[in-house]
């Protein structure tokens, strides 16, 4: 990557592919969580979420594409709202907390500057808290209606601004809100369709620490050196897309049954604000002031996010217990690359390079029907990141996960059920981090090592109300 920075008299010019790169999000609360491929998965990886069920929880999501006749399943697959036999409506509420910590943390910018700051830290990720709802209705003795709220994907993350991990992350924030018209309709006694418009909202906040001062220094700008000058900049933006979720169950025979689902990818066309604090940075001041570098502008940009199918079964065992289980491949290859295009001509645009893998996700559980109104659930769930080794950052520094949940039921009366659920993930491998620097956007963030590991849990509560 040329450092085409060079100084001519009073006269600057910048090599407009100099990958000034924002630092995009760190694997977060959201992610580091069993959370759901896509929309439509019922396992995660990448920063998908799917707590949109406590019930579906503490089973950890098995089957949950076999499960019907109930609204608040429609997330994982339409189809789940045929059988209804009145209306109801689902509220659902899941808290993530955590801890998270890197050590061994050590950068060099333009390939010999030692960069400054901690190389260690331990904090507790933000609380984040997810809402979803459902309501449905039967119009006909076989078709059923409904809408969906939920957050299908999301991310908040938060580094010390005198992190070593600076220039490669800060603060992230992504919130989606999907909202899903939907339409279930029952073939016959043991086949189900349904299909489910998606309206997705999503908001991005992204935050970051530039090397102003290595850029001063490659434009032989006298008084400045590699970490010497550091810029904080600030990226917002909104949009809202289309995609969708079609499904299908089936019972081939009484007591065993099948779900399948498939979420279609959706892309996020941004057009949002760029800011730059200069007056904190001196050498951004000075390039700001020589070629309009670092001026507040506009930018555009486009988010890929993927497809998913997804299988569920459900086997009913005897008359109290009932086995689950679930597949599900998210296609994270689409996420290759995030660039930052910006309206200021002077601004180079910024890259983001992923190069993800699709993933696969699996989970095996089982239900215990304890009384008439009370029922147990268990589940195990495996996780396959779609982050390589390459290209694992600060920003998502993902790695394989192991989840363990449970969860119970308790049906207070016939219109009313409460279902409660808890999850531990285990991530047994610690993410290593190393980046050289060579990658499309890397070079004025230089090389970072460091070793990260996150713990998070969850809590769901959900209430099912029938009319």
């Amino acid at each position: 990557m040329s450092s085409a920075i060079m100084a001519s008299g009073e006269r600057f010019n910048l090599n407009k592919d100099w990958p000034m790169r924002r630092s995009f999000v760190r694997r977060s609360l959201f992610a580091a969580s069993a959370l759901a491929a896509a929309p439509g998965g019922a396992l995660a990886s990448g920063f998908a979420v799917e707590h949109q069920n406590a019930a579906a929880q503490g089973a950890a999501y098995a089957g949950a594409q076999a499960k019907g006749a109930d609204a608040g399943f429609a997330a994982f697959n339409p189809a789940a709202l045929a059988g209804l036999d009145r209306a109801e409506f689902s509220a659902n509420a899941t808290v993530l907390f955590g801890k998270t910590g890197y050590e061994n943390a050590s950068a060099t910018l333009l390939g010999a500057f030692p960069a400054s700051g901690l190389s260690a830290d331990d904090g507790v990720l933000p609380v984040a808290f997810v809402p979803a709802s459902a309501i449905a209705f039967p119009v006909s003795d076989r078709l059923t209606l409904g809408l969906t709220i939920t957050s299908p994907f999301g991310l908040r993350s938060e580094y010390d601004v005198a992190s070593a991990a600076r220039y490669y992350a800060q603060d992230a924030d992504l919130l989606t809100i999907a909202v899903a018209p939907t339409a279930a309709y029952e073939v016959t006694d043991r086949i189900a369709i349904g299909a489910s418009l998606r309206i997705q909202y999503a908001d991005l906040t992204v935050s970051q620490v530039v090397d102003a001062g290595g850029v001063a220094f490659l434009n032989t700008i006298p008084g400045f050196a590699p970490g010497s000058s550091d810029l904080f900049a600030e990226f917002k933006a909104d949009d809202v897309a289309i995609g969708f979720l079609a499904g299908a169950q089936v019972e081939p025979v009484d007591g065993f049954r099948l779900g399948f689902s498939y979420a279609s990818k959706i892309e996020h066309d941004f057009n949002g604000e760029a800011t730059f604090d200069i007056a904190g940075s001196p050498a951004a001041a000075v390039l700001n002031g020589a070629v309009g570098l670092f001026a507040d502008t506009d930018f555009t940009s486009t988010l890929r996010l993927p497809a998913s199918y997804s299988l569920g079964a459900s086997a009913d065992v005897s008359e109290r217990v009932t086995l689950l289980a679930s597949v599900a491949l998210t296609k994270w290859s689409v996420f290759d690359q995030f660039v930052l295009d910006f309206a200021n001509p002077a601004q180079p645009p910024e890259i983001i390079t992923a190069n993800w893998d699709d993933s696969w996700s699996f989970g095996i559980g089982a239900e215990y029907q304890a009384s008439d109104s009370t029922a147990l659930r268990a589940g195990f769930a495996y996780d396959e990141t779609p982050v390589t080794d390459q290209f694992a950052g600060p920003r998502i520094p993902d790695t394989d996960r192991r989840w363990l949940n449970a969860g119970v039921s308790h049906a207070f009366s016939d219109r009313l059920t409460v279902d409660l659920a808890a999850g531990l993930n285990v991530a047994p491998k610690t993410r290593e981090i190393r980046l050289d620097g060579t990658a499309p956007g890397d070079f004025l963030r230089g090389a970072l090592t460091a070793d990260v590991n996150v713990d998070t849990y969850t809590v769901s509560l959900r209430s099912r109300f029938k009319f």
